[in-house]
């Protein structure tokens, strides 16, 4: 029987209770990341595929829809948008400012596309939703492997996980334990280093012989009765 998964996102107000106790570098990092995956989904992944005759143009984030004071983003039907894409019509050239519930309504995209958006765009908010638990949780590196991980930079993670290492936020669960694995590398070398070195002695054949007869000795005379 096929168990049901138990992760679930945070709701709208706890979300962004959780986001007011960053500071503005922290939500800076997250938000720069939040534009660079949602881009990456279109661009990377041509998840509007060929059976379309939209392509994907542009993705922005309204970082004022929250408090609603500034510059709005907004869906062409008027709706106030906190994520809007942009899509051009490859026969006519015709531009559409969308946000992705409202696809369907206004593009022929095919369903079983729109329910594979929705699903990668599901995930994307959950791993969000995981790095503010986390946060709340007080899940970060420690000052000595912070310090370490930023000067070295292994050459396996992607660049905002060191952003998110700078801003001292939470890495995921997978990037942490690897970071740790590494940092404990890096400790048994220094360790290693600096213990002194310790001198071989070379045994003889004589040497050997004597060694091996003293043990013969020793064993048959724990039987002399």
């Amino acid at each position: 029987m096929k168990t049901r998964s138990s992760k679930t996102t945070l709701t709208k107000d706890e979300r962004q209770r959780l986001l007011g106790l960053l500071t503005p570098e922290q939500r800076g990092v997250i938000q720069e990341h939040v534009r660079f995956q949602r881009t990456s989904l279109f661009a990377n992944q041509n998840l509007l595929g060929e059976s379309t005759n939209w392509e994907f143009m542009a993705y922005h984030f309204n970082d004022n829809y929250d408090d609603n004071r500034g510059p709005q983003l907004f869906c062409d039907c008027g709706r106030r948008l906190k994520h809007q894409y942009i899509l051009r019509n490859l026969n006519s050239g015709k531009t559409l400012k969308l946000g992705i519930s409202h696809f369907a309504d206004h593009t022929d995209i095919p369903e079983k596309v729109m329910k594979q958006l929705q699903t990668e765009i599901h995930h994307l908010d959950f791993g969000l939703d995981e790095t503010l638990r986390r946060f709340r949780r007080g899940v970060k590196l420690n000052p000595e492997m912070q310090a370490w991980f930023l000067k070295e930079k292994p050459e396996q993670f992607g660049q905002y996980t060191y952003e998110y290492a700078q801003a001292g936020l939470p890495l995921t669960v997978e990037d942490t334990q690897l970071v740790r694995n590494e940092f404990a590398k890096y400790e048994r070398r220094i360790q290693k280093a600096s213990e002194p070195a310790k001198p071989r002695t070379r045994r003889t054949k004589k040497v050997k012989k004597a060694e091996n007869k003293a043990k013969v000795d020793m064993y048959l005379k724990a039987f002399d009765w």
